[in-house]
């Protein structure tokens, strides 16, 4: 790509060299900012869905928009109390607390609004920017940069005004600063538009694989095998010479120990305390555990399956392997076999493919415990056939996981690609006009 004929230091250390025409400046010198202070008494009650005016969060936020029909409603009264922070059309919003430099323009507004806390408002005061321009430079090391470099050693997410007011950025004319953002307007839809792609093929795959192990634990792999109905209406037909079996009489149930217990940390043993954080979505086994115990608290030598008893990892199938010696927190349940003709992988397979929310009790928090396990019917088969249908399936998966970890790499370069564009076109060491 090109370059400008000649550069010069903008003087601030994350920017580095800038086109010798364009100029350093900071937003308190021509930049409205406001935020909301506080409320006045509010009340939990007082938002509503349909009757009001829009208040604007950080969470609506969404690719570079207002997500209006998420938005809560305030009442007039309200939107009246800070006539700061009410906002118009083409108004530049971003995140304050929490998830800090998420960014929107105001647009298609057609009813007022107004913000609630956590969100700066921002407009160009002296017509020495255009917002669209600012936008992108929002989105760029100009601006995380300078978040980081003003930060040191402060354990607080929040970006206060004093510091935003103060945030150097580089400008070139205003004809350019346009050509600018319309050039990262087209250049960053596209780049979203290609990841978007590849990330609903990833969502395409994992279907695949789901229901590739889906049709194995409960049909086999014979595509030609008769079947018969299996008694279970959820289960419906399997290979006529399967029998279905509780799952009672196949496994044992395993339970965990408090941290109170066992007191588990860094250095506290060499055992692994898993807990369900630990427990993954995406492969058979657990993610590195930071804190072990001693072996007086090992609840298992042998292979077991692992799963959540309550909460809202059951609702997203969190089922591991371990192979090792473990240990684990109460929220936990574990199986290991009691028989010699069951292969533990076919019935973590086979918990996988049924979803643990469909056993859970769910009336308020789901949750599972054995009277849920021991009677779950599962396919009983020959142990060979387990093995060949286990080994079909994990064929299947790892061809599938490679396809998604290429696409996943695909997805990491673009993006890298996105930011580093962003950064180079804003700051001019590119020119792109």
């Amino acid at each position: 790509m090109k370059r400008y004929a000649k550069y010069r230091l903008s003087g601030v250390e994350w920017i580095g060299e800038m086109p010798v025409q364009w100029e350093v400046k900071r937003l308190k010198f021509n930049t409205y900012i406001k935020a909301r202070v506080g409320w006045h008494g509010l009340r939990a009650d007082e938002f509503s869905l349909t009757e009001g005016v829009y208040c604007v969060t950080g969470t609506d936020l969404q690719n570079g928009e207002v997500s209006w029909e998420n938005c809560y409603r305030v009442s007039e009264e309200r939107y009246e109390e800070d006539p700061y922070i009410q906002l118009r059309e083409n108004d530049l919003l971003i995140t304050k607390d929490g998830t800090i430099g998420k960014v929107a323009i105001v647009r298609n507004l057609n009813e007022r609004a107004t913000l609630n806390s956590g969100v700066f408002v921002v407009r160009p005061e002296r017509k020495e920017y255009v917002t669209p321009f600012m936008y992108w430079a929002l989105q760029s090391p100009v601006f995380s940069e300078y978040v980081n470099y003003t930060s040191k050693g402060s354990t607080i997410n929040h970006l206060y005004q004093e510091t935003f007011f103060n945030l150097p950025f580089i400008l070139p004319e205003i004809d350019e600063q346009t050509a600018i953002a319309a050039y990262l307007d087209e250049k960053i839809v596209q780049i979203d538009t290609l990841t978007a792609n590849k990330q609903n093929l990833i969502k395409l795959l994992k279907e695949e694989r789901t229901a590739i192990i889906n049709h194995a634990v409960t049909k086999g792999i014979n595509p030609t095998v008769k079947l018969k109905p299996s008694g279970i209406d959820w289960l419906g037909d399997i290979p006529e010479h399967w029998e279905v079996m509780k799952l009672k009489y196949l496994t044992g149930i395993l339970s965990g120990f408090s941290p109170e217990q066992c007191q588990p940390s860094e250095s506290g043993g060499t055992i692994p305390y898993i807990k369900v954080d630990n427990l993954n979505v995406e492969h058979s086994g657990i993610d590195k555990t930071k804190e072990f115990t001693t072996e007086e608290f090992i609840v298992s030598f042998r292979p077991s399956i692992l799963f959540p008893k309550r909460g809202a990892a059951i609702a997203i199938n969190k089922v591991a392997l371990v192979n090792e010696p473990f240990s684990m927190d109460t929220n936990i349940m574990g199986l290991e076999l009691k028989s010699d003709e069951i292969d533990i992988k076919f019935i973590y397979y086979f918990l996988k493919s049924i979803s643990l929310i469909s056993i859970a009790d769910t009336s308020t928090i789901p949750q599972i415990n054995n009277k849920h396990i021991e009677p779950l019917a599962i396919p009983f088969l020959d142990i060979c056939e387990q093995k060949e249908v286990v080994a079909f399936i994990e064929n299947e998966t790892q061809r599938i996981d490679a396809t998604i970890s290429k696409i996943d790499k695909e997805i990491e370069l673009m993006q890298e690609y996105r930011t580093a564009l962003i950064s180079e076109v804003v700051t001019g060491k590119i020119k792109v006009i």
